[in-house]
């Protein structure tokens, strides 16, 4: 059998499927450092999701009538971005770079006879849930500030471009940078799932808006 190439077997897409499994027998996907095996022991599937650190096991019954997958959707909540870089700028300055924010594996069920029906989310450990006045439920995310496209390394992750600017007076240093991300956003672009480029404005009132180019 002739190896993949490491190009190859690090490039993401948005959705995979996953074969059903003949009696006694097992399918794998590889997604970054996580496996998924999906095992058929006498009619009753057993799905397996470890990421070398955790396993989470989940039991399921399918028919033979239907297909599954796994799509890499984008976190429902907004994710609050902390740079673990100090960022700084002073007045009239601007940044450029890219962060990265997990997607979440979501195991999805097709037949003939119903609409898709999502099964399983597999959300990172990495978002972790948080709560605010200002902001509602939210995911927070520690992050790292890239100045350049990060090489694709397979884990199931969206990297987006964004440009900081300081419209103000005063030198300013973010403590966050949040992020909506919606299963539209996503692109597949050299081997990665890419978004738009974003922008963040700061002395006024911070948002990020979609640019024009991913």
């Amino acid at each position: 059998m002739s190896a993949v190439p490491e190009e190859r077997a690090s490039a993401l897409a948005r959705a995979v499927p996953l074969p059903l499994p003949l009696h006694e027998h097992a399918s794998r996907l590889q997604l970054g450092r996580a496996e998924l095996v999906l095992e058929n022991r006498r009619g009753t599937y057993s799905m397996l999701w470890s990421d070398g650190r955790n396993a989470r096991r989940y039991i399921l019954g399918l028919t033979k009538h239907g297909e599954l997958s796994v799509e890499l959707r984008a976190p429902r909540l907004p994710v609050r971005c902390a740079p673990t870089d100090a960022l700084t700028l002073v007045a009239g300055a601007r940044l450029r770079g890219y962060l990265t924010v997990p997607l979440v594996p979501t195991v999805v069920w097709r037949d003939r006879t119903a609409p898709s029906r999502t099964l399983v989310e597999l959300l990172p450990e990495t978002l972790q849930g948080v709560w605010s006045e200002e902001q509602g439920h939210s995911f927070r995310l520690g992050v790292h500030w890239m100045t350049r496209f990060p090489y694709p390394s397979g884990q199931p992750q969206v990297v987006i471009p964004i440009r900081v600017y300081n419209r103000g007076s005063d030198t300013v240093s973010p403590a966050n940078i949040d992020v909506q991300l919606h299963d539209d956003d996503l692109i597949e672009l050299r081997g990665a799932i890419v978004t738009r480029p974003r922008r963040l404005e700061l002395g006024r009132p911070a948002t990020t808006t979609p640019g024009d180019q991913p």
